[in-house]
């Protein structure tokens, strides 16, 4: 029975949860601290975890928790594509990673929505492109967006052209002239 009458024993199960999930990775991380450096167990890596997150507030939460949790930082998200990209020091797997992550978005967002209701998640992880890629336009419609970009500065004339190109600089002046 999932309704507004348990939300504060869910949010006080959450925080119970969340309190003994936090000094297990404080314990974990200050005992990788304290082994030589030859022994540390550390295995980083970066994953893109599908969330199930609707609100802005629901991913500055899970985000806030994440990041407060030791040995895991939100580096950040997208909506677009209901996705968080988090970086953790001891993930023996990247799906198991994942999993640790969504289950601690599914057990707060149980908690703080009055009513949870659906808690779906994208099945595709979305392609990321490497910076070179995207700061070239290569792929994903970058060049249409760029397009829109010059067709606005072209004042509604056809993107592309060369007569649009040449009679108005980037900020939509006459080119050549000290308008």
């Amino acid at each position: 029975m999932n309704s507004w009458l348990t939300w504060p024993v869910r949010m006080i199960g959450f925080l119970l949860w969340y309190a003994k999930e936090f000094l297990l990775a404080n314990l974990q991380v200050t005992a990788d601290i304290l082994r030589p450096s030859a022994r540390m167990r550390t295995d980083p890596a970066i994953v893109a975890v599908p969330a199930a997150s609707r609100t802005a507030s629901e991913y500055t939460l899970i985000s806030s928790l994440i990041t407060l949790t030791p040995g895991t930082l939100t580096i950040t998200y997208s909506r677009d594509h209901a996705v968080l990209y988090v970086h953790g020091m001891f993930a023996a797997s990247r799906d198991g990673l994942a999993e640790e992550i969504q289950e601690m978005e599914d057990r707060l967002l149980r908690a703080m929505r009055r009513e949870p209701g659906d808690l779906s998640r994208p099945l595709a992880r979305p392609t990321v492109r490497p910076a070179e890629d995207a700061a070239a336009g290569v792929g994903d419609g970058a060049d249409d967006r760029a397009d829109d970009r010059a067709d606005v500065r072209a004042g509604g004339a056809s993107a592309g052209t060369a007569e649009s190109e040449s009679t108005e600089n980037d900020a939509g002046r006459p080119a050549g002239g000290d308008a």
